[in-house]
């Protein structure tokens, strides 16, 4: 048995052993560093594209800060939102606005029949405040309210809109008559802030 290799594989040996203390030394000493060094690329490759969308955001700055103040100066933002701070007062006071364009848009002829408010069955992000409404009235009568409604501060939307024509009647002479009054359902909805 021989310890020593053949003087022909010597070269070939020496190059292997070679290799591999070259190895072990990579391994020990600096694969940890290599390893680091792309874990550091890695992040510095994040922060630069985090860094970048940053700048895109801090660009806009300037054009929305803009908008901003003009909002903030026309009080569009806060005025739309019902003033109230729960739901029952602001049922209550969105009634007491109905109540007051009726009287004020309307004449005599036109009376609230009900008023009842409903709570949302669904959570939204604002709380929404319905309340249903039923009145008689003249038909010019009630487009000068709807638009008074709509068009105010703050928002009021009107939806679920039912307008019930009169009914014909026989006077005494044969002949028909209508009444002028129409009988109109709707549901008035805003929202807290």
């Amino acid at each position: 048995m021989q310890i020593i290799p053949d003087q022909r594989n010597a070269k070939t040996t020496a190059i292997l052993l070679l290799f591999i203390a070259l190895l072990l030394v990579y391994l020990l000493v600096f694969h940890w560093f290599v390893m680091r060094h792309g874990e550091y690329a890695e992040e510095l490759g994040a922060l630069r594209e985090q860094l970048y969308r940053f700048q895109n955001v801090a660009s806009q700055r300037e054009p929305l800060q803009v908008r901003l103040a003009g909002l903030r100066s026309a009080g569009q933002d806060t005025n739309l939102f019902l003033q109230e701070a729960d739901f029952d007062e602001a049922a209550a006071a969105m009634s007491s606005r109905i109540g007051q364009m009726v009287r004020s848009r309307a004449d005599d002829a036109c009376q609230i029949v009900s008023r009842q408010p409903v709570r949302a069955r669904a959570k939204e992000r604002f709380e929404k405040v319905t309340v249903n409404v039923r009145m008689r009235c003249d038909g010019d009568d009630f487009l000068q309210i709807l638009y008074s409604m709509e068009t105010g501060t703050p928002l009021i939307l009107v939806d679920e809109l039912n307008i019930i024509r009169p009914r014909t009647q026989r006077n005494s002479r044969g002949r028909s008559s209508t009444q002028g009054t129409l009988d109109i359902r709707f549901n008035v909805s805003g929202y807290l802030q």
